[in-house]
């Protein structure tokens, strides 16, 4: 597993995959052609990045990271390519290519890439599942999951950690004081002004401490969700498209409930330790295994996160975290035309409600039976069932919601 700081990473939204990934393959193959001195570039997109790029604003995002090169992109919707999030950047003197490089977004802003080892980024934890890791806790007497995160990171992360955990929070204040329309096209169903202020408001109006709570928690993801939706900044937990999810469990938290920073920060150790074990061994990427690989492992870190912060065990956080995504399998990533509007924004809030349900599954069942399913079995279930999707429904705007509300235009 790579470090929590590759994990929580910031920037623009509304995608990570889409903007952040390809325009950190941009400065890289930026500072590979400086010194060649081309007349212009020309970066082509496949497979996902091709067919909602115009919608996740991709091509805006590699033209402004090549500046001051003029740049062509090119979104090429029938090559089939093995990795159904791949670009290629050719740099040309006239005619003549002079240099060409190749990038895979890998979900959540990593980028890979077999002829630029140096966007490759490296692991840092020798495990690869939740068993492995237990196992070495308890046989070296690691009391919790920070403790074993220190052990593999650099002393930096702890400063690291609570700056992008201001950055969450920040991300749902704003959202929170914005009303604007969201930027999409022309169809009027994605005409969509900010809601987050009107649920906020609502809910200071309700009496039932339970709806007010699940009011309040749907406000801040929604807070977040639009943000990134308008290309503000958002913290991948653990993409753009799921940034709203996490912060919003823990904002409640410490908003309303009064959990200090540092306590919220020291959560996401736990819920990064989750989100990793997902990104290792099968994706967050919802071109790669559907919505269920960004909102399934968001609500599994949120509780993951909730449930440390409740003081509940390594198990009811085990059995949390395998909850919340077990019933998430299966979603299919499906926005509308291309834009994380529709279903994107309302499945934030949804992801997070499930986190907080499954917090009280942990609680007040975990203790009943024992779990027959394992987190590390969850995630390899969730890796079947993306294998299994067609490409439909894995962020092409070919399938699901994108395909019924493209009938109806």
């Amino acid at each position: 597993m790579k470090s929590l700081s590759k994990l929580y990473r910031y920037g623009p939204g509304p995608s990570s995959s889409h903007t952040i990934a390809p325009a950190i393959a941009a400065r890289s193959f930026k500072a590979l052609i400086d010194p060649l001195q081309p007349e212009r570039v020309q970066v082509t997109l496949y497979g996902s990045l091709a067919l909602t790029g115009q919608g996740h604003k991709t091509d805006q995002a590699v033209i402004l990271a090549l500046e001051p090169y003029p740049t062509e992109v090119v979104f090429d919707e029938k090559t089939r390519v093995v990795h159904p999030l791949s670009l290629c950047f050719e740099a040309f003197k006239k005619d003549e290519l002079i240099l060409a490089r190749h990038y895979a977004s890998l979900g959540g802003g990593e980028v890979t890439s077999t002829d630029d080892e140096s966007v490759c980024e490296k692991d840092i934890y020798p495990y690869r599942n939740l068993e492995e890791i237990k196992a070495d806790m308890a046989a070296r007497a690691i009391p919790n999951l920070k403790e074993f995160c220190l052990l593999y990171e650099k002393p930096s992360i702890e400063d690291y950690l609570l700056d992008a955990l201001k950055r969450m929070f920040g991300a749902i204040e704003r959202g929170l004081k914005d009303e604007e329309y969201l930027p999409a096209n022309d169809n009027p169903r994605l005409h969509w002004k900010r809601c987050a202020i009107g649920i906020y408001k609502t809910a200071q109006n309700i009496n039932d401490p339970d709806a007010k709570r699940e009011m309040l928690i749907s406000a801040f993801a929604y807070a977040a969700a639009e943000n990134s939706a308008s290309g503000d900044e958002v913290v991948t937990a653990p993409t753009c498209g799921s940034s709203g999810v996490l912060p919003a469990v823990l904002y409640y938290e410490y908003k309303v409930l009064g959990k200090s920073l540092l306590q919220v920060r020291d959560s996401l150790y736990t819920a990064g330790v989750f989100g990793n074990l997902v990104k290792q061994n099968a994706s967050i990427a919802g071109a790669i295994g559907g919505c269920q690989a960004e909102i399934g492992t968001a609500s599994s870190m949120a509780v993951a996160a909730l449930c440390q912060l409740e003081g509940l065990s390594l198990y009811q956080t085990e059995y949390a975290a395998e909850c919340a995504m077990e019933h998430f399998l299966g979603l299919s990533c499906d926005p509308v035309d291309g834009y994380v509007i529709i279903p994107c924004i309302e499945r934030n809030g949804m992801g997070a409600l499930r986190a907080y349900d499954s917090y009280l599954y942990a609680r007040y069942i975990a203790p009943l039976r024992k779990n027959q399913v394992s987190f590390d079995d969850v995630v390899e279930a969730m890796k079947l069932t993306g294998d299994s999707l067609t490409s439909a429904y894995k962020e092409t705007a070919e399938g699901g919601l994108a395909e019924i509300l493209k009938r109806k235009k």
